[in-house]
């Protein structure tokens, strides 16, 4: 053993190089195999941390063609259902915010920091199982209360005084008017990252919308008394015959059921708040994870293979000492399962790095290996299994002569070495173009989407997130004021969305000729379509005075309902969810103003609505053409802190934005790139070393050739031909496979970039490129040797 131990160091010793380049390539695939792993983990116990999650449903409501889709509800039969179903334990209205809400801590120095509270019923700690390490959610029936998360509590109090203290508002909940202040009476212990209900806040619902069949801006979940089932509670459901009672849009047609918790993040579809993942995408981690850890495994086996001619002597050696072929294959497993769990060991330190330089926040996640300890010991055992699995061959191999037999022939350079090497070689790089393809279509993708054609004029506007008062209110006209007095600030408008950052909007559905058209519905000052760049394509541009409340409303719509409806600009509309008409005084162009993985829906901008209570708290700031950006930038957060005292001044570029709304594909895209770009990393890492071999192997064969007059190039040309061939192969068989998987990804997008056959020649190009540099680089020194020195040392 001490033998084959000493002689296995002077050859990692002799190729040092080769040997420190597959330790590298093994630590770098385990610490990506490492954080794939938690990603996993992540995706796979989505909402399972509930103590009774088999039990946990939500309410949806949707038509039979749209099953996957999350839907708003009415308060009406939330409340309805959770009386007369007898198959509900508990149930809870789950209330978005829609709009960020200012709060502070100390009523005598105000500092603002903005949240969305969720509004709740006092059962909903119940229904998810809430652990609460101070006080109780028992006070959740008073107005003026709220329940926190732990660490926000610590974050909020920092002298651990949070327990009774008080949130205060200068602007109410339209949920819970009644409410300036919330007391604190309960702290809960923090949900995990992968849960839906991972909020900060919870506040009391109040009455707004009670016994409403027909205004949706809720959400709902349940709790089912053990034993009942879905089927059962949607059958109880249908029963009670809510569904005629509802007063929606599409009433009679859509209708109301539950979904297992776990069904929401996987299979439905849901535009704004709750967070979707696919299991197809924990299917490609997983495929990513272990083909990485698979070319690491074939390199290591390569590394082995290449060994055998020089350790062959030493190996039978102990064999006539009176070694038996198990110890020694034994000892030559040993060998690899010590490298493989060195690999690992060092990978965990990579990770370990990696977390701590805060440079993982594209995987979508925060990845923890105290967290996701038990992932990190299973990929402990796949290093183990690796080690084993990479040395059973070379084991065998090394130690299947007879001892009188090993001076004879050379593995490395015979036809079976050769194709061992050429089928491992040739998988590494079928994986690695498949890989670089798919990361190619992502960005492009990602690209087409961020620069497509919004309909407005984005280069030059700034949006200021300002505080929940009316725009006409003393602070917003003195902000007003001040900003525009700078020479680069061109115009300003305001709107209640922060256009750009979020799926959907207010949507509402108007009557013409006996015809409902739906819309998505923007409250905005006048002059927004002027500040925006959208051109008037007929009718008229809002006045002024159309901003003062009447009885009649004033629309401007984009193209999409003309070319849907042919209503002409100047006709009147009964806008019957208000109970109002209204006048449709012009179109716009077109505007994007949700991702390309919506379909496109009309807008309708109005300037007089009653419902926004001309609280339109973004400002949409034009700043001049040819303007320095960041001076302009920098006078807003000026201003902004003059007017709003003690509010946070967030500015940002619209870019930034619209960029929010493909988040998950751009992180998509990074995880799959830079794991992409590590697998032919470890490729070539292969590829390096088995040349560095191969080129020991043939020092007389390269003296020859030179002695017979061969050039440089050509000594270069004869180890680069093989794997040039070789890469151009695998990129011919890999393509369709490369195509079909594109394809099935880009369906999920309204409009999408053609699948182009010039990225899959580029593909094949760079990798060839770089499989020749590689081999050029290692290579040139020994083609450039005097012939004799090769000769002598043979």
């Amino acid at each position: 053993m001490k033998t084959i131990l000493r002689n296995l160091f002077y050859t990692l010793k002799r190729f040092q190089t080769a040997s420190v380049l597959n330790l590298m390539g093994l630590s770098a695939a385990f610490a990506a195999f490492v954080l794939l792993m938690m990603k996993v983990s992540y995706e796979r116990d989505f909402d399972t941390c509930y103590p009774h999650t088999d039990r946990l449903v939500m309410l949806n409501l949707a038509q039979p063609q749209e099953v996957n889709y999350v839907s708003t509800l009415p308060r009406g039969p939330i409340d309805y259902l959770i009386q007369q179903v007898p198959g509900i334990e508990y149930g809870t209205i789950y209330s978005p915010a829609w709009q960020k809400q200012a709060f502070y801590t100390d009523p005598k120095n105000p500092q603002y920091f903005y949240e969305e509270p969720w509004a709740v019923y006092p059962d909903f700690g119940k229904i998810i199982g809430l652990k609460f390490v101070e006080g109780s959610d028992q006070e959740m029936n008073r107005p003026e209360s709220v329940i926190v998360s732990e660490s926000y509590a610590r974050k909020l109090f920092p002298n651990g005084d949070a327990l009774g203290s008080y949130l205060y508002t200068d602007t109410p909940d339209w949920r819970n008017p009644e409410a300036t202040k919330f007391r604190i009476c309960g702290i809960f212990e923090d949900l995990p990252e992968n849960c839906q209900f991972k909020n900060d806040l919870f506040v009391p619902m109040g009455k707004l919308q009670e016994n409403d069949w027909g205004s949706q801006n809720f959400f709902a979940f349940f709790l089912l008394k053990p034993g009942v089932s879905v089927e059962e509670i949607n059958q109880q459901i249908a029963a009670t015959e809510a569904n005629k009672r509802l007063f929606t849009g599409d009433q009679g047609t859509q209708k109301l059921y539950v979904l297992p918790i776990q069904k929401l993040y996987y299979d439905m579809y849901s535009p704004y708040y709750f967070k979707t993942g696919s299991r197809s995408t924990m299917t490609l981690l997983v495929s990513i994870g272990f083909l990485i850890i698979l070319i690491a495994c074939i390199n290591l086996i390569n590394f082995s293979t290449a060994l055998a001619p020089v350790r062959m002597r030493s190996i039978n050696t102990q064999k006539v000492l009176g070694s038996t072929n198990g110890e020694l294959r034994r000892a030559l497993v040993a060998e690899s399962v010590s490298i493989v769990l060195i690999g690992w060991l060092l990978s965990l330190g990579i990770v370990a790095a990696l977390i701590r330089l805060n440079v993982l926040s594209f995987m979508g996640f925060t990845p923890s290996l105290l967290v996701y300890w038990k992932y990190v010991l299973y990929t402990g055992v796949i290093a183990l299994l690796t080690g084993i699995v990479a040395g059973l061959y070379p084991s065998w191999y090394m130690t299947s002569f007879p001892p009188a037999l090993v001076l004879k022939g050379n593995y490395a350079l015979s036809g079976k070495g050769k194709r061992l090497r050429t089928v491992l070689i040739g998988f590494q790089y079928i994986v690695s173009f498949a890989l670089i393809v798919t990361a190619a279509f992502i960005f492009l993708q990602n690209r087409f989407m961020r620069n497509h054609e919004l309909g407005i004029d984005k280069d030059q506007i700034l949006v200021a997130s300002l505080p929940q008062m009316p725009y006409h209110s003393s602070p917003y006209r003195k902000f007003d004021t001040q900003l525009k007095s700078f020479a680069e600030i061109d115009d300003i408008a305001y709107a209640k969305w922060e256009l750009g950052g979020t799926e959907g909007y207010t949507q509402y559905t108007f009557r013409y000729k006996g015809n409902n058209y739906g819309h998505q519905y923007i409250d905005v000052t006048t002059n927004f379509c002027r500040v925006m760049g959208m051109h008037i394509l007929s009718g008229s541009d809002f006045l002024p005075s159309d901003s003062i409340y009447t009885s009649q409303l004033n629309f401007i719509a984009t193209q999409d309902l003309q070319k849907e409806s042919g209503i002409p600009a100047g006709e009147t509309l009964d806008f019957f969810p208000w109970g109002m008409s209204a006048t449709l005084k012009g179109y716009v162009n077109n505007v994007q103003f949700t991702s390309l993985k919506t379909g496109s829906v009309p807008y309708i901008f109005c300037p007089n609505g009653i419902y926004s209570n001309n609280v339109l708290p973004f400002a949409y700031i034009r700043v001049k053409a040819g303007s320095n950006m960041d001076s302009a930038l920098k006078h807003i957060r000026q201003t902004m802190s003059e007017c709003f005292t003690g509010y946070p001044t967030e500015v940002k570029f619209y870019d930034q934005i619209y960029g929010q709304l493909y988040q998950k594909e751009t992180n998509q895209q990074k995880i799959i790139t830079w794991f992409s770009l590590l697998a032919i990393l470890i490729s070539l890492v292969g590829v390096f070393g088995l040349i560095i071999f191969e080129a020991a192997h043939r020092r007389k064969e390269i003296g020859v050739r030179k002695v017979y007059g061969a050039s440089t190039g050509q000594i270069l040309w004869m180890f680069g031909r093989s794997y040039l061939t070789l890469s151009i192969v695998c990129s011919l068989l890999t393509s369709p496979i490369a195509w079909y998987a594109v394809s099935e990804w880009l369906k999920q997008f309204n409009e999408k970039i053609p699948i182009s056959p010039w990225v899959f020649l580029i593909t094949c190009v760079i990798i060839s490129l770089i499989t020749l540099i590689t081999i050029t680089i290692q290579n040139y020194r020994t083609a450039r040797n005097n012939p004799v020195n090769s000769l002598k040392s043979e």
